[in-house]
């Protein structure tokens, strides 16, 4: 059963590769966001007049048996045991929630790196999961999440092998594409999810995301 059911969240696609970058170079400038639904998991009490971010999940469950393709090779859910992981849903040509979440998580993973509190904050990985593998080869891929952080790990494939993973987090998404195979949008979720070392879904970060609240949040999770 889903755990999470996040607010649909449309975009605009931009044509032609040239764009990818071009988008990236905004994102990277201007981090915005779009407020979304905040359901099912209660992180406190919330101080009056602000927005709850941040969904903690209280009987963390297991996530299924998954296996997407990136071009690091699989990305399964034993994968994401060991450490821990956020997980973002969207598409390369993805004209603005794309590429503000991942300058976002770039610009959380250097303020951990200069973090200078003791215990040191954990290690975590970022995973760009692309619900367009008609579009997002491996290589397109790596290239995009080049432009962010080469660490970032990007995956796809069909509906098929994204269904466990979808299901379980709760994304929303939907490709535009009955009348045009090749220009197309994909309106999809927009939250940021949290996987635990033991590869269970922690907690949800809704947009309006701020860096400096998922590190604190993250630290507070992760118990450091």
């Amino acid at each position: 059963m889903s755990r999470v059911r996040d607010a649909l969240f449309p975009g605009l696609s931009m044509k032609g590769g040239a764009g990818i970058w071009l988008l990236v170079a905004g994102a990277v400038l201007t981090l915005g966001g779009a407020y979304l639904a905040w359901r099912s998991f209660s992180a406190g009490p919330m101080p009056a007049g602000e927005v709850p971010t941040v969904s903690i999940v209280g009987d963390r469950q297991p996530l299924p048996a998954f296996s997407l393709q990136g071009p690091r090779g699989p990305l399964t859910d034993v994968d994401l045991r060991g450490s821990w992981s956020f997980l973002f849903f969207g598409y390369t040509q993805c004209p603005d929630i794309c590429p503000t979440a991942l300058a976002l998580m770039k610009e959380v993973g250097a303020a951990l790196t200069v973090d200078k509190a003791v215990p040191p904050a954990p290690t975590f990985k970022v995973v760009f999961v692309s619900v367009d593998p008609r579009r997002d080869n491996p290589e397109l891929l790596r290239q995009y999440l080049a432009a962010f952080d080469p660490a970032f790990i990007g995956v796809s494939g069909d509906d098929a092998a994204l269904a466990p993973l979808v299901a379980a987090l709760g994304i929303y998404y939907r490709r535009n594409d009955a009348t045009d195979a090749k220009n197309y949008t994909v309106d999809h979720s927009a939250a940021i999810h949290l996987i635990d070392p033991q590869g269970r879904l922690a907690a949800v970060f809704s947009p309006p995301q701020e860096a400096a609240k998922i590190v604190a949040d993250f630290r507070r999770i992760a118990g450091r």
